[in-house]
């Protein structure tokens, strides 16, 4: 059987390294360290780095696509690629050949090394939900592409205008637990509560007390989601 013909492809321009060796030097920089995860000037201080993280970012277009490729995982808290947020989401759904549920999606940022998680996705667009309409709009031609990675407002954003105060209220008031599925991290841990707005604020809800109510995360993002 004929070998597969090479594939050629341009890995080096203007300097004396090859994109393997960058992806080699970081892991010995990890192996070193002790550590999975390192920033741009934690690199450039090494003594035994090979090449500039400049350098290192023009070749694979971002830090967290270098460690990526080096099998690190990829500092959080820069600024978010809405392109490559889209791409990944586009991907985990392909492989689960349906829209991914939340523990899904963030199993498979987990696994991949993403420099961005669920919560990023919530903030920039909405929710996964959300997100997921905008693409299905796109590919019929109902969306310009282009209006797929612009920002929007979630609601994970207004309901921090929630005093404390009024939050612990509405936890007592409900019991500390889910109304809707009777959850409570009394009897598991695992249980996460949030004060949600049972008529959401871009719609005219108010933050008052009898416009809000206890979900756990489970039961709050799913509402989300059916409202997006």
């Amino acid at each position: 059987m004929a070998d597969e013909p090479f594939q050629f492809s341009i890995d080096r321009i203007r300097s004396q390294f090859s994109k393997a060796e960058i992806v080699e030097s970081l892991k010995a920089y990890s192996r070193t360290h002790g550590t999975p995860s390192f920033g741009m000037r934690e690199y450039d201080a090494w003594g035994g780095r090979l090449t500039t993280s400049d350098t290192i970012t023009r070749y694979f277009g971002s830090w967290g696509n270098a460690l990526q490729a080096a099998e690190l995982r990829a500092v959080r808290g820069h600024k978010l690629d809405p392109r490559a947020m889209v791409a990944a989401f586009k991907e985990c759904w392909k492989q689960n050949a349906s829209v991914p549920s939340v523990r899904q999606f963030e199993a498979f940022l987990e696994k991949g090394n993403f420099p961005f998680r669920y919560k990023s996705y919530l903030n920039f667009f909405g929710g996964l939900g959300q997100l997921a309409k905008l693409i299905v709009k796109v590919q019929q031609g109902e969306l310009a592409e282009s209006r797929l990675y612009e920002r929007r407002k979630s609601e994970a954003f207004l309901r921090r205008a929630i005093p404390l105060k009024m939050r612990t209220e509405v936890l007592k008031r409900d019991g500390h637990r889910c109304v809707k599925c009777g959850a409570s991290a009394r009897t598991d841990r695992s249980t996460r509560l949030e004060v949600d707005h049972i008529v959401p604020v871009v719609r005219g809800g108010s933050s008052k007390l009898d416009n809000l109510q206890t979900l756990c995360f489970a039961c709050n993002q799913g509402k989300k989601d059916r409202e997006d």
